[in-house]
């Protein structure tokens, strides 16, 4: 069986997290994955901990989640002799995927500009911030931002957190890997576009957009009602996690005839006559502040797998509150085959989470250990731009790969 990607080529030029996992959800995908690093340093994620090494083989923890299934090639990109080689391989790609710092790559002579008059079918995603188009540039482009940063001012910060408290941040990574998801989407829609007219795009990939767009629910009902969500609080319906004997579930209740089914299930039919608790609006408000500590009248006095057993009976959107190590042991995983087995030689066999897409027709990815620092530069730069052995020690001499 194939993959949907295979015979695509990318070259990613990428550091840290949203270029490299938009990389790596197309090798995944059966794409050829290039990861251009610099010499002797690569990706600053190769320095994080925990750190290993054996036999002279060093892995990373904070590179080995990101970059599965990829080649290492090492050019200095700003030396003009590392600049051509990239130009040549460029011309050899479908898409080149990059998350430097805005005007970088132009800089150095490898923007889109440049590339397409050579590849005029060369898809470019260019990640950033706050985006590059001229057209589109707003009061923050050219900031640098981070992870963090960006969940504080796209305002999912601001509704993240408990009841009360302080807004706080949200899953490590979180704009990062959305991000890199809707740029891989972005590709992928670009591919398809090229198939039709010939031609290869420019894709302005904004993590600032990425998570303002997330928070879609947020700013609509805000532009309808004028409510600013404070931590704890959703918006639409009342969900959120409800304490058990024995630890912790969540609950969604996103109707009133559910609402009917879970006062019923917790034995309170006179909650639907409570009168901050009449409509999904008020419901959703009044969570924290009613329904909660109500409905936890009953919950604390019964066992999670009793819980459960009565809200599942009963038809309810509910799920227990799992600890990573619970998730890492959860059968439902297991019945998906989510977890891959990567063999790293420098910390022995170990697994991942899988990319979570599953085709009928397609087989899955393969799980090549993420690569060693430049181990496929002689192998690529020979095979792909056309260099030779001489032109290669020329260029090593140099210093450039």
């Amino acid at each position: 069986m194939s993959r949907p990607l295979d015979g695509i080529r990318v070259l990613e030029v990428g550091q840290y997290i949203a270029a490299p996992y938009c990389a790596m959800l197309l090798a995944d995908q059966g794409a050829e994955v290039i990861k251009i690093e610099r010499p002797g340093t690569g990706d600053p994620r190769r320095a994080y901990d925990p750190f290993y090494e054996k036999d002279g083989r060093k892995a990373s923890g904070g590179f080995l989640g990101y970059n599965r299934n990829k080649k290492s090639v090492t050019i200095d990109l700003s030396q003009p002799e590392g600049a051509a080689a990239f130009r040549r391989l460029a011309r050899a790609a479908d898409v080149v995927i990059e998350n430097l710092a805005p005007g970088t790559m132009d800089r150095l002579g490898l923007g889109y500009t440049s590339l397409a008059a050579d590849n005029p079918r060369l898809i470019y995603c260019a990640i950033s911030g706050f985006g590059r188009l001229p057209e589109f540039q707003g009061p923050y482009a050219g900031q640098r931002s981070f992870d963090a940063t960006i969940q504080a001012m796209s305002g999912v910060m601001s509704m993240t957190g408990e009841p009360g408290g302080s807004p706080s941040l949200g899953l490590s990574g979180f704009a990062d890997i959305y991000t890199g998801v809707f740029g891989a989407l972005a590709v992928g829609s670009a591919l398809y576009g090229r198939e039709r007219t010939g031609k290869g795009t420019f894709i302005d990939q904004a993590m600032y957009d990425t998570m303002a767009s997330l928070a879609e629910r947020a700013l609509l009902l805000h532009e309808l009602t004028g409510w600013i969500p404070k931590p704890g609080q959703d918006l639409y319906s009342p969900l959120g996690p409800i304490r058990v004997k024995d630890g912790t579930i969540t609950i969604v209740v996103p109707t009133d005839e559910m609402f009917v089914r879970f006062c019923k299930a917790i034995e309170r039919p006179d909650l639907l006559d409570h009168p901050q608790l009449s409509t999904v609006l008020d419901r959703a408000k009044h969570f924290q502040d009613v329904l909660r500590p109500e409905a936890e009248k009953w919950t604390t006095r019964h066992s999670r797998s009793e819980v459960m057993d009565r809200f599942v009976a009963a038809g309810l959107p509910v799920g227990i509150v799992q600890t990573i190590d619970e998730v890492y042991a959860c059968p439902q995983l297991e019945a998906r085959k989510m977890m891959l087995t990567i063999d790293e030689p420098a910390l022995g066999a170990f697994h991942v989470i899988r990319t979570p897409l599953l085709f009928s027709a397609y087989e899955r990815a393969d799980n090549r250990t993420p690569p060693q620092l430049g181990e496929d530069t002689q192998a690529v730069l020979s095979e792909v731009a056309g260099i030779g052995a001489d032109e290669l020690q020329a260029l090593r001499a140099k210093g450039a790969v």
